[in-house]
């Protein structure tokens, strides 16, 4: 019997570990980050709620949510066939009906506090169906790299070709070439990071990778997933331009500048810590940056319009994922 055992039948609580003073100070700038965020896109709301731009329901206002709500859901397959992909790379097989259902119904966990639901939901569905839970989080890591890097890349784009004198004093457009050392960073980083683990740290490496090391991500798989997480926002900056477009009816849209700004907003929700599913983040620098654009206005319609989808696309996935949830079937492992 072990001590832990032991103490526990005397009635003993194992004592807890403390955590440290920079961990809380973290997590209220975050929490206050948060609040600062919500509260400014609720601010906007309330003062321009009697202004927001008439919708003219119909037959074509629901075919235009519809298409926006089925545009956002294409993430889901995505990330599932991105997951796919990494996973070869570590040796697991997984069929992609898995990976799919696996990643529908996790990504409803992005919504609790916390903001790592939907990770922690990938590692305990991926267990369940007998993927390494080391494995399912060193492709997550690689996935997030590089949905750092790309996004970085559309931020660069923005900076150099979207924000204009219209955004003066609201983004910092004087060191792009800053951002852009920075996205390389992390479209490189994955390769980096398994070699300089398995190499200073192979006892990790090889616990990670259930007794073998980490395998580097091919480069194919590396410009596949990149060019996955690019479409990605491609579809969602389209989503963007449709709502504003015909269900707000504003008659100068520029596809490209929506995708530019929309990936530049959806990464400042995915960046900030304890924010559920970027909620308030995302809606606020959308209407900073697209405002000057589109109008102010327009732009709270569409964040608003836009955040509804996006839930609704992911409460679709879910329940779609429980409903055809396959029988389990193990993935192979090659043992590489």
């Amino acid at each position: 019997m072990t001590h832990a055992s032991a103490s526990t039948l005397n009635g003993e609580a194992a004592p807890r570990p403390s955590r440290s003073a920079r961990y809380w100070l973290l997590r209220g700038l975050a929490l206050a980050l948060l609040l600062a965020s919500c509260g400014y896109f609720g601010f906007h709301l309330w003062d321009n709620l009697h202004q927001l731009p008439p919708i003219e329901w119909g037959w074509s206002a629901a075919g235009v949510i519809a298409l926006a709500v089925l545009g956002c859901l294409t993430s889901v397959p995505l990330i599932a066939l991105m997951w796919q992909l990494l996973l070869r790379d570590q040796g697991v097989k997984l069929p992609y009906g898995q990976a799919l259902q696996i990643i529908a119904v996790s990504q409803m966990g992005k919504y609790l506090p916390g903001n790592v639901g939907h990770f922690a939901g990938r590692v305990l569905l991926g267990s369940q169906a007998g993927i390494p839970a080391g494995k399912t989080i060193a492709t997550m890591a690689m996935e997030t790299f590089w949905v750092l890097g790309i996004s970085g890349i559309f931020a660069v784009a923005a900076l150099l070709f979207v924000v204009n004198d219209l955004h003066e004093g609201l983004v910092d457009t004087s060191h792009p070439g800053y951002l852009a050392a920075v996205a390389v960073t992390m479209l490189i980083a994955p390769f980096l990071a398994v070699r300089v683990v398995n190499r200073l740290l192979p006892g990790l490496s090889r616990k990670l990778g259930r007794g073998q090391l980490l395998a580097e991500p091919r480069l194919l798989t590396a410009m596949s997933v990149a060019g996955l997480i690019a479409f990605s926002f491609v579809v969602l900056g389209a989503v963007v331009e449709l709502l504003a477009a015909e269900l707000f009816q504003h008659p100068e849209i520029h596809l490209l500048e929506m995708i530019l700004l929309f990936a530049v907003s959806w990464t400042a929700g995915f960046l900030v810590p304890g924010s559920p599913g970027g909620i308030g983040v995302r809606e606020a620098v959308m209407i900073q940056l697209m405002g000057p654009a589109i109008g102010l206005e327009t732009a709270l319609g569409v964040a608003l319009v836009m955040r509804l989808c996006s839930m609704g696309a992911d409460a679709l996935a879910f329940g779609v994922g429980l409903l055809f949830r396959p029988k389990p079937q193990p993935p192979a492992d090659d043992g590489l």
